[in-house]
């Protein structure tokens, strides 16, 4: 492998340079009204026949999408649509006017896609650290989609109170260092009223992780986590398993969900915390006074 570049310091850059990029088609391509799949879907009050027409754009393959979902490509698509719906209705909830939604770690889209194409009303920006994603949603999402690559050092290029919306799925369970300062990011860009959804791993994941999962994978590989007996009291107020090397985001973070209250409401109000909504994660959402 070759020497990295100083910019795999801060972000995830040279290892993909060149790279071919793939698709497996549009979401309606994969679509069975008469699927198991779908019918847990529109359980989960997904509307694939009003939803699926908007969006003609390509899918990414499980590759190239941090293996979210595996082969189940329209699960995938269905998954970033029920995020949608969530964090609409968390804006709803507090009376918040969403013109501007920006996701920070989008990845490849997987609910930026959705907002362009479903509420091509709002304004919508995403970010991610891996250039890989964003040269994938270059190439295939809808061209009114504002894409930029960002690194781990707390600075997003977006103006002062400009956004009024803001996700960030599975960012803060990766960030060890700076985690004040990006918060101080988001609370800047923040419209006043406006709010951040944000997920994280607290000391109820820590209690709750399974064999089977990723993350329990991930992180039982780390040499010191073998020392924590799970069934004891979460042991601190953050715990970080962070893999020394020469690249960015290389850790995964648990949060005392007390710890979250107390010190993240010196930058934002603590507004909602919501468990396991949906999946493993905990969210936390933050809002701008």
């Amino acid at each position: 492998m070759s020497e990295p570049v100083w910019e795999d310091l801060i972000a995830l850059n040279s290892r993909h340079v060149g790279r071919d990029v793939d698709v497996v088609g549009p979401a309606h391509t994969h679509y069975d009204a008469n699927s198991d799949e779908v019918a847990e879907w529109i359980k989960a009050g997904i509307d694939f026949e009003a939803k699926l027409p908007n969006d003609p754009y390509e899918l990414p393959t499980t590759a190239d999408r941090e293996g979210y979902y595996g082969p189940q490509h329209l699960s995938y698509w269905a998954s970033g649509l029920r995020d949608l719906n969530n964090l609409l209705a968390a804006a709803d909830r507090l009376g918040v006017d969403v013109k501007t939604f920006f996701d920070i770690g989008c990845a490849s889209g997987r609910v930026v896609r959705h907002f362009s194409a479903q509420r091509p009303d709002i304004e919508t920006i995403g970010s991610d650290i891996n250039r890989k994603h964003i040269d994938w949603m270059i190439r295939y999402l809808s061209k009114k989609l504002i894409v930029f690559q960002n690194h781990s050092i707390p600075s997003i290029p977006l103006p002062d109170n400009s956004v009024d919306l803001i996700s960030a799925f599975s960012v803060f369970t990766h960030i060890e260092a700076f985690e004040g300062a990006w918060l101080m990011e988001l609370r800047r860009i923040l419209r006043p009223g406006g709010i951040a959804w944000v997920t994280v791993h607290t000391e109820h994941t820590w209690l709750e992780m399974e064999d089977d999962w990723p993350l329990y994978r991930g992180t039982a590989k780390h040499p010191d986590f073998a020392k924590y007996d799970r069934t004891e009291p979460f042991p601190d107020e953050r715990l970080v398993f962070r893999w020394h090397s020469n690249r960015s985001y290389s850790s995964n973070t648990f949060y005392k969900t007390d710890y979250i209250r107390e010190n993240w409401a010196r930058y934002l109000d603590v507004a909602e915390v919501h468990r396991r909504l949906p999946g493993f994660q905990d969210v936390v959402v933050l809002r701008k006074s």
